[in-house]
């Protein structure tokens, strides 16, 4: 059986205002193709721990057999954002 290659990862990234133990906002990030989530209390934040948990994910291990995504794959960034009115 011949499983095809992802050549790209998404990662959803999702925005809560306010509903956090101290009421502020925060973004959370996560990947169901390598299998990780994060979140940072800014979107700069959350991007930099995105980065490191691709780069953990990614550094160490041969991404075809651990996740079936090819090594050069490119990172879609998806943001699911509620509309208030």
């Amino acid at each position: 059986m011949n499983i095809p290659i992802k050549h790209e990862i998404q990662v959803v990234i999702e925005y809560y205002n306010g509903q956090d133990d101290d009421g502020q906002p925060y973004f959370v990030a996560h990947s169901d193709d390598l299998h990780f989530t994060t979140q940072g209390e800014t979107f700069e934040a959350l991007l930099a721990n995105v980065r490191e948990c691709l780069q953990l994910s990614l550094e160490d291990t041969d991404s075809i057999a651990e996740y079936g995504v090819a090594p050069d794959a490119k990172i879609q960034l998806v943001m699911d954002m509620p509309v208030y009115a």
